[in-house]
């Protein structure tokens, strides 16, 4: 079950990843992994540089110049997900060539398998490009290791088993870093699409079982509350009080200042009601201008003591329309209800002392039939 707690919680949650994904924050996201890719690149440059693997060396200078383009098409573009596309196909160009020159044993194409997962974590629309880029990237990593596996076909042979461990390992931890990033924003970015789900249910869950006007419960939300109590009722032998109260003379209000202006003193009698109704209490708008009221584990004792409140409340407020003050009154029919009552016998016969209140001059209570 949902519960208040978790519904807040993921409020508050949203709140703050809203506040937090913002153009500037997304911006540093992109900036940070290019700039990431720019290093690597600087740093391939150098290694194959130093140890004479020209080719390698020339298409450093490439991947350089183009993640500097990337980081600066990053405040550019819109779409910046062709921006990680394109770097995709960049290292799977550069992993591919680095396994011919090489060969196997640095195993640059460990980042072939590694881009698959990164492919379809990435928000897209549709998945059609990150398939077809998995089928690539296996097919070439299929074809690498069956053809460098044994390294007598490449092109640059380094003797040096140092510095082909140590290409291994930067290798293995660039590729590491890359997945633990992505992967990272994409269970934040999932997680925040779960709370936001779970929010949003909950929300047409409410807007169905809450009046529009008064912001009470409904008709329907308020009969299975009523429903719940009475079951419970049952189970403990604690009683509860039903309350059904009516605007007097509502008529003649919504005929003299307009219905618009009568929305508006419902919404105000709505808010006495809740306002002076315990947090046990259950409130809601019953039909036109009225309103019934649930107090569960309660006497009539108990329940009379928040019912005159209400009527008090209601009696002493003033409304001011076109420089005309006037007030409003109420008057509220009551029953306890036991664990062997009958609920819709219970709202018949609470409606009953509600009309025994009208017939007896209004703006009162009546407790007895």
């Amino acid at each position: 079950m949902y519960t208040k707690q978790e519904y807040k919680k993921d409020l508050l949650f949203i709140s703050k990843v809203e506040n937090l994904v913002s153009k500037k924050v997304e911006y540093v996201a992109y900036y940070f992994g290019f700039v990431s890719c720019l290093l690597a690149h600087v740093m391939y440059l150098l290694i194959f540089r130093h140890y004479g693997v020209r080719f390698m060396a020339y298409f450093n200078i490439f991947s350089v110049i183009f993640y500097i383009a990337m980081i600066g098409a990053t405040n550019k573009v819109y779409n910046k997900i062709n921006l990680v596309y394109a770097s995709i196909v960049e290292i799977v160009v550069h992993a591919s060539l680095a396994t011919v020159c090489l060969g196997w044993k640095p195993d640059f194409g460990m980042f072939l398998l590694m881009l698959i997962p990164i492919g379809f974590l990435m928000p897209n629309k549709t998945h059609k490009v990150s398939v077809i880029l998995m089928l690539i990237d296996l097919a070439l990593y299929g074809y690498l290791r069956y053809v460098y596996t044994d390294g007598t076909i490449i092109l640059y042979n380094l003797d040096d088993n140092i510095i082909t461990t140590i290409l291994y390992f930067i290798n293995f931890t660039i590729g590491s870093v890359v997945l633990i990033y992505i992967t990272s924003i994409y269970s934040f970015l999932n997680h925040y699409t779960q709370c936001k789900l779970r929010v949003q249910n909950e929300q047409l869950r409410i807007l169905a079982t809450i009046d529009p006007l008064t912001k009470l419960k409904n008709r329907r939300a308020f009969h299975d509350e009523m429903k719940k109590v009475c079951d419970d009722s049952k189970n403990t032998g604690d009683s509860y009080v039903l309350a059904i109260g009516d605007i007097d003379d509502f008529k003649k209000v919504n005929d003299t200042y307009g219905h618009d202006y009568g929305d508006i003193v419902l919404k105000e009698v709505a808010s006495v009601i809740e306002r002076n109704m315990p947090e046990f209490a259950n409130a809601a708008r019953w039909g036109g201008e009225e309103f019934i009221i649930l107090f569960p584990n309660c006497n009539m004792k108990g329940g009379a003591e928040y019912i005159e409140k209400i009527i008090s409340e209601i009696r002493e407020k003033k409304f001011s329309k076109d420089g005309t003050e006037f007030g409003v009154t109420m008057t509220f029919g009551a029953i306890e209800g036991t664990s062997d009552s009958n609920f819709e016998k219970n709202i018949s016969q609470a409606d009953a002392r509600l009309y025994k209140g009208k017939n007896n001059g209004k703006n009162h209570a009546e407790y007895t039939d």
